[in-house]
């Protein structure tokens, strides 16, 4: 037997996906075979999602310095497999960033794997230490799609960062399909309840997009410490309603897009049932209980290299005065924090033509109010590279922080 077959796999833990096809031995060097796993079936969408992958390749000492090449064959029959990359994308804004794996030896610091390439429907990642020396006499490593956030790290944020401050309280609005606590943080200042703008945060509706946890841990961060000088001017003027985790059950799962039950949460805003999406029922329950002037639903795009938003010009209610609120919110962002760009996005829906059952359109038409879409990147960000990291967890964070300014800059005008 190849001393090959001594390679180690695991993706039975918090937010893991993969499945072990084979180890091989070709020529003389390892190839491992994994599987993405899919979600469960979505009707809204007619298929099983999949692209999410999280796992851990073990005994690698055993190599005796040999590269480990890692092969996701089934990585072109994935939701997105424009996010790959490849030749075909080259010269579009797509195009303009390379995919290239995540992995850590620490679970702390996760940096890009250079050596990723996608090619005839397969995502190759080839693990060799004299190309990548932070992998230098490692005995196993974590590969995956972007940097986890799971949901232990969810709850860890909530237990500490939360729970320590004066300024925030937490109640639980419900409950998931598998049991887990929906979680409503409510950050109070000076501001009067009465006199208070309604202003909303929700993240992580899809699961297998942790850029929106790392972005929002970095948001309630800054918003909870009371030596900063935008978060307290902020609270004097709004209530900020947070949901830091709209799909723990998906998101420990290591789901893509979907709930335990197969809903894809952003498509649920109109008519969100129980014993489906409760996820949305309950927040949205809460939205109309306490009132909304303002949301950012923070995501996470497979294919696009920036930072963007998406806001609701197809709604029949948008009008001079949110697109003007829109304007000067995106102005301001992008000045606090060159990171978010205006250039790049999604194409513009047409005049009524919004699709009301997506999470900001469901929103700004119920409430007449200003509601965008966060999206950032798999990948790097094409306008300001990094080719230790690329697009990281802990720039999420910064362009989490930097949300406050903007939002202060809009606040009186909102209604």
């Amino acid at each position: 037997m190849s001393s090959f077959q001594n390679l180690g796999f695991s993706s039975c833990f918090d937010s893991g996906n993969g499945k072990l096809v084979t180890i091989s031995d070709v020529g003389g060097l390892p190839i491992m075979r994994v599987n993405i796993t899919n979600d469960p079936y979505t009707e809204v969408d007619g298929r099983a999602h999949k692209m999410w992958f999280h796992f851990k390749v073990s005994n690698l000492r055993g190599l005796q310095g040999k590269p480990l090449t890692v092969v996701l064959p089934n990585a072109g029959d994935c939701s997105y497999p424009g996010g790959w990359g490849g030749e075909a994308l080259k010269g579009t804004p797509e195009g303009a960033a390379p995919y290239r794996a995540c992995f850590s030896v620490d679970r702390q610091n996760w940096l890009r794997l250079n050596d990723t390439s996608y090619e005839d429907g397969e995502l190759r990642m080839t693990l060799d230490a004299k190309a990548e020396p932070a992998l230098e006499g490692a005995d196993f490593v974590y590969l995956a799609y972007f940097a986890p956030y799971s949901q232990e790290q969810h709850m860890d944020l909530m237990a500490t960062v939360v729970a320590s401050s004066a300024k925030a309280t937490v109640r639980t609005i419900g409950r998931t399909l598998d049991g887990a606590d929906m979680e409503l943080v409510t950050v109070r200042g000076s501001a009067k309840d009465e006199d208070a703008k309604k202003v909303w945060f929700i993240a992580r509706q899809h699961p297998g997009e942790s850029q929106a946890s790392w972005w929002i841990d970095g948001f309630l961060r800054r918003l909870l410490d009371p030596s900063d000088p935008i978060a307290n001017a902020l609270l004097a003027k709004a209530v900020v309603h947070v949901v830091p985790m709209m799909n723990p059950d998906g998101a420990r799962r290591g789901y893509l897009r979907t709930n335990a039950a197969g809903a894809n949460l952003n498509r649920e805003w109109q008519t969100p049932k129980l014993d489906y999406s409760p996820e949305v029922f309950h927040v949205l329950r809460e939205m109309h209980e306490e009132g909304l002037d303002f949301c950012l639903d923070v995501h996470g795009d497979e294919a696009l290299p920036y930072n963007f938003i998406a806001g609701g010009e197809g709604c029949p209610c948008w009008s001079d005065r949110l697109a003007a609120l829109q304007k000067e919110w995106c102005d301001a962002y992008e000045r606090t924090n060159p990171d978010f760009q205006q250039v790049e996005g999604y194409p513009v829906d047409k005049p009524n033509e919004a699709n009301l059952a997506i999470g900001s359109n469901g929103m700004c038409q119920a409430f007449d109010a200003l509601v965008m879409t966060m999206e950032m990147p798999f990948k790097d960000n094409a306008n300001a590279p990094d080719m230790k990291v690329g697009w990281s967890a802990d720039r999420c964070r910064r362009l989490g922080e930097a949300a406050l300014d903007p939002t202060l800059a809009i606040v009186d005008k909102l209604r």
